[in-house]
């Protein structure tokens, strides 16, 4: 048991359903998504 690799590497993280309430009083629905871990700085 030599291994000490990690078992599962996260590509990708899932960001919940979200609403939110504009300044303007409607709402905001933001469907639930998968986005890149913030520990990588690909897109930055």
């Amino acid at each position: 048991m030599g291994n000490s690799k990690a078992k599962s590497i996260i590509k990708r993280i899932y960001v919940p359903t979200q609403v939110r309430d504009l300044p303007n009083g409607e709402k905001l629905k933001i469907p639930g998504h998968y986005k890149a871990p913030p520990d990588q700085g690909n897109n930055a």
